[in-house]
Formats: C-alpha cells, sequence, structure tokens
C-alpha cells in the first residue's frame, strides 16, 4: 500500500476506516456532532483532496479511493474522493480536489481543481464526487448519492443567509463558476463536468456536462438573492443556454462570459451548462 496522509480534528465523533484491497487502497471517514472537522486525503503525487466543515450541527461522510492502478504505465493513478454531508443551526462545508500529477506528454500539465462551498445561518447539504485518471479531473456525478432534495447542493438561510459556490479549473486556470448567495433557500444540480477528454485541446473544460452522459445543470432559488454565473478561457468559450460563442485571443482570460441576476421571489436558471479551452 503506498503512503496515504488522512488528517482530522474531531468534534464529538469520527470514525476513520483504512481497507487496503489487493489493487487499491481505500479510506473511509464518518463525523457526527458539533463544533469542526476537517479531513485531508493525499493520493501520493496524483491527487489531493481536502474537506472542511463545521456548525451547531455537522455529520456526513468522506469516501476516498486510490485505485494504484498505473493505467498505461503513465505513473498516474485514478483517484475518487467523494462527500455526502450536510449542517444545521448554521455552519459550512468546503471540498475540493485538485490534480497534482497528469500525463503532460500528451495531456498537458496538473493542476485542475473541483471547489465547492456552503455557508448558512440555518441547514445545507452536499453531495459531490471527483475522479481523476493520467488525463483529466472529472466531477461524474451520474448513480452516485444526492442530497435529501435531489440535488448536489441545497441551502436554507431560514431566518438569516446562505451561500452556494462552486467552480472548475483546467489546468491552465481558465474555468467556470456558479454562485448563489442571498436570504431563503437555493439548491443546484451539475451532474457532469470534466476537464479535459479524448481529442480536445489540452486545458479544455467542460462545466455541467461531458462525462459521457446526459446534461443535469440547473439552479432553483427563492426569497431573495443574487445568482451569479461566470465562465473565463484563453481561446473560446461556448455557452449552451444561448448558443453563444465568445472567441477570445489565446491570452489568459480573453474569452469572458458573465451573469448577475438580482431575484426576488422564486427564479430558475435551466441551463449552467458551457465549455472552454
Amino acid at each position: 500500500m503506498k503512503n496515504k496522509i488522512i488528517g482530522l480534528m474531531a468534534v464529538v465523533m469520527a470514525a476513520v476506516m483504512i481497507a487496503p484491497a489487493m489493487a487499491n487502497t481505500t479510506i473511509d471517514t464518518y463525523w457526527n456532532g458539533s463544533g469542526k472537522f476537517e479531513t485531508h486525503f493525499v493520493a501520493d503525487n496524483d491527487v489531493h483532496s481536502d474537506f472542511w466543515t463545521g456548525g451547531v450541527a455537522i455529520e456526513g461522510e468522506h469516501h476516498a479511493i486510490d485505485y494504484d492502478d498505473n493505467q498505461y504505465g503513465y505513473n498516474v493513478d485514478t483517484v475518487e474522493s467523494s462527500v455526502v454531508a450536510k449542517v444545521a443551526g448554521g455552519g459550512f462545508m468546503e471540498f475540493q480536489t485538485i490534480k497534482d500529477d497528469n500525463y503532460a506528454r500528451m495531456y498537458g500539465g496538473a493542476g485542475q481543481k473541483s471547489y465547492s462551498f456552503i455557508g448558512t445561518s440555518d441547514t445545507a447539504e452536499m453531495a459531490w464526487s471527483t475522479w481523476t485518471n493520467y488525463a483529466k479531473l472529472g466531477d461524474c456525478e451520474y448513480g452516485k448519492p444526492r442530497t435529501s432534495g435531489g440535488h448536489h447542493f441545497e441551502a436554507n438561510g431560514g431566518n438569516g443567509t446562505f451561500k452556494i459556490y462552486h467552480e472548475l479549473n483546467d489546468q491552465n486556470g481558465d474555468g467556470a463558476s456558479v454562485e448563489i448567495y442571498g436570504s431563503g433557500s437555493a439548491w443546484v444540480d451539475l451532474m457532469n463536468s470534466e476537464t479535459g477528454w479524448a481529442g480536445s485541446p489540452k486545458g479544455s473544460f467542460k462545466f455541467g456536462k461531458g462525462c459521457g452522459c446526459c446534461k443535469d445543470a440547473e439552479a432553483g432559488m427563492s426569497g431573495t438573492g443574487i445568482f451569479e454565473q461566470h465562465a473565463w478561457a484563453d481561446h473560446e468559450l461556448n455557452i449552451d443556454i444561448s448558443g453563444l460563442h465568445i472567441p477570445g485571443d489565446g491570452s489568459d482570460n480573453s474569452a469572458q462570459y458573465h451573469v448577475v441576476v438580482n431575484y426576488a421571489g422564486s427564479f430558475n436558471y435551466p441551463d449552467l451548462a458551457l465549455d472552454g479551452n
């Protein structure tokens, strides 16, 4: 078994189970209590994944697998990291997975990142999984757990406020984000996203689509607040909801896309999907 690092600061109760198998290493972590908790997973020099949470009442589980497969002798293993978690009475959850190695000769350098944050004065849930191999990072959620409301991110600010934020980056820093904040409640579905895929330019990304699967990329909100979606790339952006093509000149983030909506009442954004390189 290769070296794995998992660090945690427990609140009331936490359990960690490490189960090495013949061809992979699996770590399962569970927590339930109040206060703060964090866990960190390092799969050699391939990937590191981190989760932090805190609040009046927190619970959840983190599962991580290093498949130790070294596909095609590229010296980069397949790795998966996933979280299903919730907070109540106010709190936060923060989850990131960063790709530290890539088969650069064919697919470009490393640095791809999936990052999520939810903060609330009342209740919130997160159900998210990220998968990596020698070529790409994928947030491929088909068949994976969802929140109790059937989403990937959801929050209710109660009498206070909430914030939901998710961002995807390729190895060149290109990427996209969605953010909702205000009072009331909101949810976000992002069933599929990925950085790099067969035949794509190095440093490509798909947000809200990809993974060889159907699209489920939308957001719903109620109350008063602000919805934002942003995307940036060096060469081009393609926006599904409008069919808009935004060219860049090859310089850093020269293609830009920004949507900011102030809402009051109920509001639905039906298609978050876009791609760029």
